[in-house]
């Protein structure tokens, strides 16, 4: 599968529209509690790929926030979440190999969505939102974070979230954010 390259924006929540998918990018809990709550239906998780990769083939603009050089090796867990009729979203989580074992273990034998299995307290360090692509010539709002181990104060995960736009709304005030 080729990697997806996202050309990271400082873009503010207000661009979009569309208040629930406001209300999404905005929310800096857990992803999957906050779906669950906006959709009023429960969010079940599909593992769509986990494996070993070097970052720069797999997410490039995830190096440097994780502090990693371009051929790093991370582990890569692709997943979708959805509810009983629509895929919701299209999530890539990476975490450096050999840096926080718990990470790598709970991606490499998580079949549930992570935010619900992270060590407490942890942090999320946002990164940024956008526009991605959902298919062809549909865009869809996407954003990407950090989570931070509560221990080291490592980077411990990059995750890049996509939200089907029949659910999330993708339009802007016509800003600065483009589609990749």
């Amino acid at each position: 599968m080729m990697p997806r390259t996202i050309t990271p924006q400082s873009v503010s929540v207000e661009i979009f529209t569309d208040p629930l998918t406001q209300a999404l990018l905005s929310h800096t809990g857990s992803t999957t509690c906050q779906l669950e709550r906006l959709l009023d239906e429960r969010v079940d998780v599909h593992t769509v790929e986990v494996s070993r990769a070097a970052v720069d083939r797999t997410c490039p603009e995830a190096a440097a926030p994780l502090g990693l050089p371009a051929a790093a090796p991370v582990l890569v867990r692709r997943t979708t979440l959805a509810v009983a009729r629509h895929q919701v979203s299209r999530n890539l989580v990476l975490a450096p190999l050999g840096r926080l074992p718990w990470a790598e273990h709970l991606l490499s034998s998580c079949a549930a969505p992570l935010g619900r299995h992270l060590p407490e307290p942890h942090e999320r360090h946002p990164l940024g939102l956008g526009l991605d692509s959902w298919g062809p010539g549909r865009a869809a709002v996407s954003r990407w974070y950090l989570i931070i181990d509560p221990d080291s104060a490592q980077p411990a995960l990059f995750i890049r979230e996509t939200f089907n736009p029949d659910l999330f709304d993708p339009a802007t005030t016509g800003g600065p954010v483009s589609c990749p």
